[in-house]
């Protein structure tokens, strides 16, 4: 670890903009969304703005912008680099390589800007397009003279220390099965093999059609290999209290309607397979959602502006994982598989840096459904502080 007191470090973290409303978030007026994205609906009438520039973005000469530059936790200051290209832009398959382009631009860019480590965070979840980052690092060839990191080691590490918190606070046993999605993943890998070496039974369900990853995994356990299993459907995941959601086919509402009832879901995907707010509706009440892949800091530690649709204190774990990469200096590109024996090395890192599990929720969404006077007051609060911005 680098002695506190040297040459304060800089480290860029390149992400795309999700849905179109993001456009949004570049202005002052509508700081409240990065609080309280679910209300972006307020401001539908601005739609087609926003899906005008979504449209216009795509022919761009320059692909990217830098949004914020911040100080981090007194050791490290940053950059948050957005790309012009919002979600759906990824399912074009005739401007992927033009994206690619982008990224590596972005890097460049932040290379140039004097940035020592630069994160990919959400960009590497298009194995197609970056292949974890690799496929960047390979385009760039020399040209790249700094790490890139991809954060699933931090955000892995930081999943798993969820799941013990979630069975200590309310008392599962480690003989409970667990159930997985998108498990033979980056991420999903490293926590099927550790929870398998925690002796914790898990069940894998995989899009993988030939069983090919699957049966890798289940070989890399080794001794722990009787742990692991792989399901084959939704429904042979109601016995198990806790689920662990990655990308899964199908998702939102159809995903929703196939888990098991008072289940505690920890997800760890962007985007949440779920939906946006999905456990928010009255749908399904009875599910507890957490965030897995958060974590939380001291907001008067940063002047961090640009929050990526989450409240002040809370930061995505590939996020921190690329302050904690370049809070160690280390010179290593963070791009293919996690390595197990670096979980525990960076998530002790990542608390010396600052950063700390959010608190887990004390009551499920059935508990804490709010009445209709608490969303109207709820509503008013809005209304008054998007006011105070205006005046």
């Amino acid at each position: 670890m680098r002695e506190r007191g040297t040459a304060m470090r800089k480290f860029a973290f390149v992400a795309n903009r999700v849905e179109s409303w993001n456009f949004l978030l570049n202005f002052r007026l509508f700081k409240h969304l990065h609080r309280n994205s679910k209300w972006h609906w307020f401001w539908i009438w601005l739609a087609p703005l926003y899906w005008t520039v979504s449209v216009v973005s795509l022919f761009r000469r320059k692909g990217h912008d830098v949004v914020d530059d911040f100080h981090f936790l007194g050791e490290t200051r940053g950059q948050t680099i957005l790309l012009k290209n919002y979600g759906w832009h990824f399912m074009l398959k005739k401007i992927q390589e033009k994206i690619k382009k982008r990224i590596a631009e972005a890097v460049l860019d932040a290379q140039r800007e004097g940035n020592e480590v630069i994160g990919l965070g959400a960009l590497t979840k298009a194995e197609w397009l970056t292949k974890g980052g690799r496929s960047i690092v390979d385009f760039l060839g020399d040209s790249l003279q700094v790490p890139l990191v991809h954060g699933d080691t931090l955000t892995a590490a930081t999943v798993l220390k969820q799941v013990s918190a979630v069975m200590d606070k309310y008392g599962i046993s480690h003989n409970s099965p667990i159930f997985i999605t998108g498990s033979t993943s980056k991420i999903g890998r490293a926590l099927v093999l550790v929870l398998a070496k925690e002796k914790i039974p898990v069940k894998m369900f995989t899009g993988d059609k030939t069983g090919e990853r699957y049966l890798a995994i289940k070989k890399e356990a080794g001794d722990f290999a009787q742990y692991i299993s792989r399901a084959f459907s939704f429904e042979e995941g109601n016995n198990c209290r806790i689920w662990l959601t990655g990308k899964s086919k199908p998702s939102g509402k159809k995903l929703i309607k196939k888990i098991p009832r008072r289940t505690i879901l920890i997800n760890f995907s962007v985007p949440n397979p779920l939906g946006e707010n999905s456990l928010c509706l009255n749908s399904r009440p009875d599910l507890t959602l957490i965030e897995g892949g958060l974590l939380a800091y001291d907001p008067s530690q940063t002047d961090l502006r640009f929050t990526m649709r989450l409240r002040p204190g809370l930061t995505y774990a590939c996020h921190a994982g690329t302050a904690v990469h370049v809070y160690q200096g280390w010179p290593w590109h963070e791009v293919d598989q996690v390595e197990l024996s670096m979980l525990e090395i960076v998530w002790e890192t990542a608390r010396a840096v600052g950063f700390f599990l959010p608190g887990l929720p004390e009551l499920s969404c059935a508990e804490v459904k709010q009445t209709k006077k608490d969303k109207i007051l709820f509503g008013k609060k809005m209304i008054k502080e998007m006011f105070s911005l205006l005046f």
